[in-house]
């Protein structure tokens, strides 16, 4: 999966190089999802991948939250959509750490968490799902498993604070 393979090379990518960062941390608006994402206080705009609504990385720790929306032909397509992204991970020897239902900011959901360790860095990978309309929406953040309850918070404030049309 495509998607999937993207945000396998973001992950590598946080340790290992800079990205092109906005001025400013304005909110990220998008119109084709009739949605306002509003980046964490001290995380910056960045490039993300093709599929990206929002892509935000912390400088310091170049943890990085990414937002990813898809249309569905119908919403029943949902189930198969997030079992192929997860699929891909663990194929990809990411080990699952836990997966529950949660909800945050009002959107109810399921929240999984992997790890992966490459080069003597473990990052953990964070995965929000949900369903908006026809809409699936993943958001993901990566950090190292060092900062991962230091940026928590902001995960959660990125979905919290997302204002949809």
């Amino acid at each position: 999966m495509k998607l999937v393979r993207i945000a396998l090379v973001a992950l590598f990518c946080l340790t290992f190089t800079q990205a092109a960062f906005a001025q400013d941390a304005t909110p990220v608006e998008n119109e084709e999802f009739g949605v306002t994402i509003t980046p964490p206080a001290k995380w910056e705009v960045t490039q993300g991948n093709d599929k990206a609504v929002a892509n935000f990385k912390h400088r310091g720790s170049q943890s990085q939250i990414e937002v990813v929306g898809t249309k569905l032909m119908t919403p029943d397509v949902a189930d198969v959509f997030f079992k192929t992204f997860h699929k891909t991970l663990k194929e990809s020897n990411f080990e699952e750490l836990k997966s529950e239902e949660a909800t945050i900011g009002g959107n109810k959901g399921t929240q999984t968490s992997y790890k992966f360790t490459h080069s003597g860095v473990t990052l953990e990978v964070v995965i929000f799902q949900f369903m908006r309309e026809s809409t699936a929406w993943l958001v993901v953040g990566y950090m190292q498993d060092v900062d991962k309850e230091k940026y928590l918070p902001d995960f959660n404030s990125v979905v919290e604070n997302m204002k949809f049309k």
